[in-house]
């Protein structure tokens, strides 16, 4: 398959995977969202492969979802086009994948990360869930997921707040696994996801199944995606949109 928003490449036993749509800082459309699945499967199809690395590039992981695309879409148009369903494929990638993260990790950027296996960062990178100050919610599973990796109350700051956070905080509050000083960032990070693909890859598998064994999960996000939905549909939404691109403050409706 020929790849338009991201790159492929292949290392020994590693598989890499980079989000690379620079003229729209690695905003995730619908067409992204599938290549991303597709370049994941297709890693995974190759008997060589045994850990994934997720990468963006240097200024951005990912700021979340193209805002523009996201303005022109309702309920009903955003069901249709399954605005999100190649993201739910994500989690039955039975490889590991890990989260490289240099720049901004934001709303659905950090959400792609929390459906990964664990995330490496630099030391100048940034995270948050800023979807509040457009109107809206996370809306592929960064609630549920990370009120189990970091708790109910630091969950709620993000998410409520909309602040963005440091490094230094996404890794005392558990968002974050390590932290490389951005100068060397690139090389620990490969030799880290090298090293585990090095491991046997039946282990490696089975240790993810493990983990990530939650049914009531699955069924708290089904009930997050139905909220986003319907707050597409909410004068919040537009407001809040609006006012991101004019640069003003929000003038809410309720």
């Amino acid at each position: 398959m020929i790849f338009k928003n991201v790159n492929i490449k292949k290392d020994g036993h590693l598989g890499v995977l980079q989000i690379d749509r620079k003229n729209f800082n690695n905003a995730l459309n619908i067409d992204t969202s599938y290549e991303i699945i597709k370049g994941l499967k297709e890693l995974e199809k190759d008997k060589k492969i045994k850990c994934i690395a997720l990468i963006g590039n240097e200024n951005f992981f990912s700021p979340g979802a193209d805002i523009k695309e996201l303005y022109n879409l309702n309920s009903k148009s955003a069901k249709l086009k399954g605005l999100f369903n190649n993201f739910d494929k994500i989690a039955k990638i039975q490889l590991p994948i890990i989260s490289l993260v240099e720049g901004h990790a934001l709303g659905g950027g950090l959400e792609l990360c929390l459906m990964t296996d664990f995330i490496l960062a630099s030391s100048e990178s940034n995270f948050g869930q800023p979807e509040i100050n457009l109107g809206l919610i996370p809306g592929i599973g960064g609630t549920q997921r990370l009120k189990k990796y970091i708790g109910k109350f630091n969950a709620n700051y993000l998410c409520m707040t909309g602040d963005i956070i440091s490094a230094n905080k996404a890794y005392e509050i558990g968002i974050v696994s390590k932290i490389i000083s951005k100068d060397q960032f690139k090389q620990v990070s490969i030799e880290i996801v090298k090293k585990i693909s090095e491991k046997p890859k039946s282990s490696l598998v089975e240790i993810k199944k493990l983990i990530n064994l939650d049914k009531k999960i699955e069924m708290a996000i089904k009930k997050e995606r139905k909220t986003f939905y319907k707050l597409l549909d909410t004068k919040n939404k537009k407001i809040g949109i609006e006012s991101f691109f004019d640069k003003k403050k929000p003038n809410w409706q309720d």
